[in-house]
């Protein structure tokens, strides 16, 4: 969203990140952790590379290409520039893989250098298997865009539609002309941020939180470094539409409670419920992007869903009841959360870090993220001028330290959407006791959970 004040400050403001967007910056450049979203299109066959190669260069002229240009002014807000070289790489294997390595081939593609300030802000990739098949990988950080905001550009650069890609080259401004916009935007926002600094000082939510002190402790007691990079596991469960509805009607779920369902059983074999009553909480992201033309990277608001975990596999009224609240609900975390945020440029890194974790009780709460990104859209399977046969979306993160995870008692992320007959559940998960989670054993948790309710199904790990 472009974000403007008043029509005389509406130029020095222009493309500045939303309050949002500048917090999860924040958080990047505190943390180092990278939060990705990958997209998949599998085929049977050879792709078009020719289509392909017109679908890059629609990609690059749009909003996913795109980097932070910090202020110059210390409490100064960032701004949206066009990168000033180089562009998003489109990298060709030139050797076949087996087609076992899917997942893997994934994961290093995700795991390639992507950075929002310096570039690239995303990567593209194809990969031919031994099996005839071919796969296309795009990858981009959540600090550029979020999931469906990228999946609606992609989706505009294979239409051929969209809104080019209008920022200013990275350092057009100039050092004097940033710094004079940069002032008049702190004054500007100086009672936004007065009062959100006042809200944060009754609250007391900067102080620093002594649970995250305890556990970096008890890691290094335990002989583990907290700065170990651990590499998250992941899989992707690919389920029959037909077989999803079946089971969701049998369990007496609405549309749509068959996920949180699943979620929340599976979350409940990896020891991820709630200290205080043993229920699950998932953390279920809104889209609020207003069409093409919204600039934020973050337009999503978050909700929590609590839901006990006991008997899921054999009536999903529970989850049926646990989303009518949240559908009566008028507050949510993204409300407090967006009345403090004009505090964060004045705000320690560290401060900020501590905001978000208490905001979303990490500690406590151990919180699911369980985002459903419902059809996908008919023009995004055709990347290369013809639909593929299948189309996976994932979140992924890298640059996950051990002091993280023990932070938030461990991770998991589930992605869901529909493409064609299928649905579709990309899941990364770890649990640090007794030891990192591995993709096997992911695997076999993931496989359980679904034989618990009854859905055949395609794991790719």
């Amino acid at each position: 969203m472009l974000e403007t004040s008043t029509a005389c400050n509406a130029t020095c403001a222009r493309h500045r990140l939303a309050w949002l967007d500048q917090l999860a910056y924040e958080l990047f450049r505190v943390t180092g952790r990278s939060q990705l979203m990958q997209c998949l299109w599998i085929y049977d066959r050879d792709v078009n590379l020719d289509a392909l190669v017109q679908t890059y260069e629609r990609l690059t002229a749009l909003s996913f290409n795109r980097l932070i240009e910090p202020s110059p002014l210390p409490w100064g807000r960032p701004r949206w520039v066009k990168p000033a070289a180089g562009s998003i790489p489109f990298e060709h294997g030139s050797d076949l893989l087996p087609r076992s390595q899917l997942l893997h081939w994934a994961n290093q593609q995700a795991r390639a250098p992507i950075d929002p300030v310096i570039g690239p802000p995303g990567r593209m990739a194809i990969q031919s298997f031994d099996d005839g098949s071919t796969a296309v990988s795009i990858v981009g950080s959540h600090l550029v865009l979020d999931g469906m905001g990228a999946l609606r550009v992609i989706a505009a650069a294979v239409n051929g539609t969209g809104v080019p890609n209008q920022y200013l080259p990275k350092g057009a401004r100039g050092l004097l002309s940033g710094c004079v916009s940069d002032a008049l935007q702190i004054l500007a926002d100086a009672p936004q941020t007065v009062d959100a600094l006042a809200r944060i000082a009754r609250a007391n939510w900067s102080r620093s939180a002594a649970p995250a002190k305890d556990q970096a402790i008890a890691a290094a007691e335990a002989g583990h470094a907290p700065s170990t990079i651990i590499e998250l596991p992941a899989v992707a469960v690919t389920v029959a539409s037909r077989i999803w509805s079946a089971c969701e009607q049998r369990l007496g779920g609405g549309m749509g409670t068959l996920l949180p369902g699943f979620v929340a059983s599976l979350a409940s074999r990896l020891g991820r419920r709630r200290f205080s009553d043993g229920a699950i909480s998932l953390l279920v992201p809104r889209s609020r992007r207003r069409g093409l033309a919204d600039e934020r990277a973050l337009a999503i608001e978050f909700h929590m869903m609590n839901v006990a975990p006991e008997g899921l596999t054999r009536n999903l009224e529970p989850v049926n009841e646990a989303r009518a609240l949240l559908r009566g609900a008028r507050k949510s975390e993204t409300d407090l959360l967006t009345s403090l945020l004009p505090a964060i440029a004045w705000m320690p890194r560290t401060a900020a870090k501590t905001l978000v974790n208490r905001l979303f009780d990490y500690a406590d709460e151990l919180p699911v993220s369980c985002s459903d990104l419902g059809m996908l859209p008919d023009g995004l399977a055709r990347i290369d001028g013809a639909p593929c046969r299948r189309l996976l979306t994932r979140a992924v993160d890298v640059n996950v330290t051990r002091q993280d995870l023990e932070r938030s008692h461990g991770h998991l992320v589930v992605v869901a959407s529909r493409y064609g007959q299928e649905v579709s559940l990309c899941i990364e998960a770890c649990q640090l006791q007794p030891t990192p989670t591995t993709a096997d054993e992911l695997r076999l948790v993931v496989s359980r959970t679904l034989a618990d309710f009854g859905l055949e199904a395609v794991i790719d790990a």
